[in-house]
């Protein structure tokens, strides 16, 4: 289909031709905006960005693909990574007991919960250009703040985040091929290593596709004995594998029209990355393309059965936090095939 229903601002919907959305080379639609910046092409008032290439009608060819049943939830457990991760503090689970009251019954709370501890939706207000001091479709940091007003705010991602998502398993394929890569540096897959496993796969990236890809991160973590585990958070110790950072990299994203990209390592692109770096994929995905990333993503269930059945298509859902003003959010994400 060239033309689809595409939500626009808050959740309104527009028609839009797929043949008139502008290819990467096309970008920017204006000359006032930033170089390979998608501002502007869903509206100036747009703050969906990539979501907005999920439709209802992609929604229903997901649901499709739904055949035996089987779901995989993408989260990692809560405090899953000890000590943590950015030395970011660990969420402390609070049970509050009712006796006092004459119930027998509880309550819970997180403190110090970090909505990037563990698996994640980056949204868009999460990184801006350091540039044009911007964040996505020009959205400046005194529009950033909490409640209804908050402008790129998560809470308006709730009830849009679920279409038709595929998995590159980039890792078996790598290591199938004799080239190992060692997860816990900062190696790097380059696109032809995406673009070779998806050959192989015979995977079909469509417009509103959101992709999946498996780097061998979360697998060699999680196998980490607890003395590399510490050895591994200092933040000046730590490094993770991630996907390049190129210009080519994103422009196969957008002429794909992916909705997102999610991954199992801990900052989509090789870890540490370069603040000052234009080019940085956080820059090139979240503020030009308003592209969501994805981060820590347990997809080690889901890969063993994609193997399995040689099937990698399937439907995701997934529910960001409905915080008014909200940065990012635990995907709270299942593929369900």
């Amino acid at each position: 289909m060239n033309d689809r229903n595409f939500r626009q601002g808050a959740g309104t919907i527009a028609k839009i031709d797929l043949n008139k959305v502008p290819r990467f080379s096309e970008l920017p639609i204006k000359p006032d905006k930033p170089k390979e910046s998608s501002w502007g092409v869903f509206g100036d008032d747009d703050e969906l960005g990539c979501l907005n290439f999920l439709t209802p009608e992609g929604v229903i060819e997901a649901a499709r693909l739904v055949r035996k049943g089987s779901v995989f939830r993408l989260d990692t457990k809560i405090n899953y990574a000890n000590p943590p991760l950015f030395a970011r503090p660990p969420a402390r689970h609070n049970i509050m007991s009712f006796e006092s009251f004459g119930l027998l019954g509880f309550d819970d709370s997180l403190d110090s919960y970090n909505t990037q501890e563990g698996s994640q939706w980056d949204g868009l207000a999460h990184v801006g250009s350091p540039r044009y001091k911007a964040f996505y479709n020009g959205v400046k940091s005194s529009e950033i703040k909490d409640g209804p007003g908050g402008r790129l705010s998560i809470h308006k991602w709730a009830n849009k985040f679920v279409g038709r998502a595929v998995l590159l398993d980039a890792f078996r394929y790598r290591i199938s091929h004799g080239r190992t890569i060692d997860p816990l540096t900062s190696e790097k897959y380059s696109l032809d290593d995406l673009k070779e496993t998806a050959v192989a796969q015979n995977v079909e990236l469509k417009p509103g596709t959101i992709l999946l890809i498996r780097t061998g991160w979360m697998q060699a973590y999680l196998a980490a004995s607890p003395q590399h585990k510490a050895a591994m958070a200092p933040l000046g110790a730590f490094k993770a594998c991630g996907i390049e950072d190129s210009s080519a990299m994103v422009e196969w994203f957008w002429d794909h029209r992916l909705a997102a990209v999610g991954t199992d390592c801990p900052a989509v692109e090789p870890w540490p990355w370069d603040f000052s770096n234009e080019g940085a994929l956080h820059y090139r995905t979240l503020c030009l393309l308003g592209l969501p990333i994805g981060e820590q993503f347990n997809l080690e269930e889901l890969a063993a059965d994609c193997a399995a059945d040689k099937r990698y298509e399937f439907m995701l859902v997934s529910v960001p936090m409905n915080l008014e003003g909200g940065i990012a959010s635990p995907p709270n994400a299942v593929a369900i095939k």
